[in-house]
């Protein structure tokens, strides 16, 4: 027994949980089953199946040396043989095939009928130092076959070999199939929510966020981060965003960017590995990171990074590849398309500026009253906690509010004194006048109300059409304050600047009657005096991009 070695066989040990099972149907069969490798070398551990086999390995029987030497005959001639042995038992075995290569050979063995040969017994007995009152009590429970049977059973072993082989195959592929499809699923799941969330007028910080966010916990990652780069007027400088956690800074991650990855990813547009992260140039902040991959942000221009930093199980790998080379591709989409929306947004708003100023100019001391409004209806509407998109539609409502004035004579709009009943009538038309332009621009529907009903009042004695309380529009009672504020602290043909305690004065006084009270309330809670002072400085000609975005928290 000693004589025989072990074995740690790399390519039998994938099949070790084949062999479990493949012993528990020998042993069904009362035979004995062993591994052994190409070498002959044994592979774990032998198991008898009766008391009678124990008993003899266990006195030194050479039957794991006759096993040995079967198996290695098995391997080399690629068949299966078998043999009875001198001390009464037959062992067989039977090639194990794998990939078309023969890595090893199982082994089975039973003691034969010869045991019931009493002189064989007492033969048997006395060399092993066995009792043999024992052994022949022994004997006739486990020897029930002849050695003739192994022709029999050889067949079988192969058989079964054979059988468990294919289930093992079988369960592999199942293992990889399932995991592949529950990788799929999280990929799938992952591009699902990542296209659904494509909004153009989504800030591009905060839709990376959740991009990183999904990318760390799908690939199990210690963070996740992108580098957007500059792209004014959207992108006034470089961002950068990061989920996770990671013992960089930003800076640090734009450095790292910049100095060891952007111009290789630049260069080859495709992804970079690196499972052995070296940073020569900064070996302190190296530390921090383990392996990281990086995947350009690529459209006609290249718009940004896509980090992954310290995977937490094993290296990255052609699936980590595959995953985040696609999430990449949707980001740069939404990043193209956001510029886009960007670019033909300034270009709207600058249009949209030019046509206040044609009222500016026709009447000079209302010059930047509908830029002011604007403001001030924007940032009351910001103080009411109001969604993003409805901060947008109440901003262009205010630059626009006045557009109607088109329609009233510079006689009317510059005269310097009282207006007669029929001047106020014909520029009490300016608010229907104004919606019955913008009235043809489906874009522009949400932001009608506004304009038409910024001179109604709370308590129903405005105009065009003398709504009352709730019934008039916020977005109407917002300008209306601000556009009365607007004209209080203005320099009129007919006065000068009012003082802002008297304005403030005013508009608490008409708190519920011309000015809903909740408005004015949170009006009067604004910086009004470094409110004035901003408003009085030059008035902007270009539309500032962030505010026709959606504000991400």
């Amino acid at each position: 027994m000693t004589a025989v070695q072990t074995s740690r066989s790399p390519a039998l040990c994938g099949m070790a949980r084949m062999f479990l099972g493949l012993r528990a149907r020998m042993e069904s069969l009362g035979l004995n089953f062993t591994v052994w490798d190409q070498e002959g070398r044994l592979f774990g551990e032998p198991h008898g199946t009766c008391t009678f086999c124990q008993t003899m390995h266990g006195a030194g029987a050479p039957c794991m040396e006759h096993l040995s030497a079967v198996a290695h005959e098995a391997v080399d001639r690629d068949a299966g043989t078998w043999r009875e042995t001198s001390c009464g038992c037959c062992v067989m075995a039977t090639p194990i095939r794998h990939r078309r290569r023969t890595i090893g050979a199982v082994g089975v063995c039973y003691p034969t009928d010869r045991w019931l040969d009493e002189e064989h017994l007492a033969r048997r007995c006395d060399a092993l130092r066995l009792d043999r009152r024992v052994m022949e009590s022994l004997a006739r429970s486990a020897s029930g076959r002849s050695a003739a049977e192994a022709e029999r059973l050889l067949p079988m072993v192969e058989w079964l070999l054979e059988e468990e082989q294919s289930l093992h195959t079988a369960r592999g592929e199942l293992e990889t199939l399932s995991t592949n499809l529950a990788n799929t699923y999280e990929e799938l799941s992952l591009l699902y929510s990542i296209s659904g969330s494509m909004k153009v007028t989504q800030q591009p910080q905060n839709f990376l966020l959740q991009v990183c966010r999904e990318l760390r916990e799908v690939m199990n990652l210690s963070a996740a981060a992108a580098i957007i780069y500059e792209h004014p007027p959207a992108i006034p400088e470089d961002i950068v965003v990061v989920a996770g956690d990671v013992d960089l800074t930003a800076e640090q991650i734009q450095l790292l960017v910049s100095t060891h990855i952007a111009r290789k990813v630049q260069r080859d547009k495709r992804p970079l590995v690196d499972n052995q992260f070296v940073w020569r140039s900064h070996p302190a902040l190296a530390q921090s990171i383990c392996n990281l991959m990086a995947v350009p942000l690529v459209s006609d221009q290249s718009l940004g990074v896509l980090l992954g930093l310290n995977k937490k199980a094993g290296d990255f790998n052609s699936v980590d590849i595959k995953l985040m080379s696609s999430v990449g591709s949707q980001s740069a989409v939404f990043m193209a398309n956001n510029l886009l929306y960007a670019d033909l947004q300034e270009l709207l708003m600058g249009v949209l500026h030019a046509l206040t100023a044609t009222i500016d100019a026709k009447d000079p001391y209302t010059c930047g009253h509908s830029h002011r409004v604007a403001e001030i209806s924007k940032c009351l509407s910001e103080k009411l906690k109001l969604p993003g998109e409805k901060v947008q539609q109440i901003y262009l409502a205010g630059l626009l509010h006045d557009i109607g004035k088109i329609g009233v004579s510079e006689r009317t709009l510059c005269k310097p004194g009282k207006l007669t009943d029929e001047e106020y009538e014909e520029i009490k038309k300016h608010p229907g006048i104004g919606a019955k332009i913008l009235g043809g621009i489906r874009q522009l529907d949400d932001i009608l109300g506004g304009i038409l009903c910024h001179h109604e009042r709370y308590d129903g004695r405005g105009y065009p059409q003398g709504l009352c309380g709730k019934d008039v529009p916020l977005e109407a009672r917002i300008i209306g304050l601000a556009d009365c504020f607007d004209a209080m602290t203005s320099d009129r043909t007919y006065r000068g600047a009012l003082p802002l305690e008297a304005v403030i004065d005013e508009i608490r006084t008409h708190a519920g009657t011309q000015f809903d009270p909740e408005v004015v309330e949170k009006f009067l809670t604004l910086d009004l005096e470094g409110f004035l002072d901003e408003l009085r400085q030059p008035a902007e000609t270009v539309f500032p991009v962030t505010i026709g975005q959606e504000a991400g928290k």
